[in-house]
């Protein structure tokens, strides 16, 4: 994945994330609760989209690849860049947050 995804609003679209270690081995994800968060600013309390641990297909989470659909509504939102990250979560207190990245929503072209 890159760190800069373009979406127009109101547009359907699977993202694809691939968890590596320091190494570049994908990190077993079969164990984990995700949830993906979605936000406007840092400082913003709520997410403008989220999607939890049971959206996600996690077909091939033991390589460290799952993929989450963002449905036009989640999209819906002003034209602006926003901030995400992928938040993992295994048994006891270890959470594991990715490096953020970037959720570019432009304006979509009606006709």
């Amino acid at each position: 994945m890159t760190n800069k995804l373009v979406i127009k609003q109101g547009e359907a679209k699977t993202i694809t994330f691939t968890v590596r270690d320091a190494l570049g081995v994908g990190v077993d994800l079969s164990g984990a609760a995700l949830l993906l968060g979605v936000k406007k600013d840092r400082s913003d309390a709520d997410y403008a989209v989220a999607k939890a641990d049971q959206e996600f297909d996690k077909s091939q989470a033991a390589d460290g690849i799952v993929s989450v659909n963002l449905s036009a509504a989640d999209t819906d939102q002003p034209e602006a860049t926003y901030i995400g990250e992928l938040k993992c979560a295994w048994a006891g207190p270890v959470i594991k947050k990715s490096e953020d990245f970037f959720l570019q929503v432009k304006r979509a072209v009606t006709g």
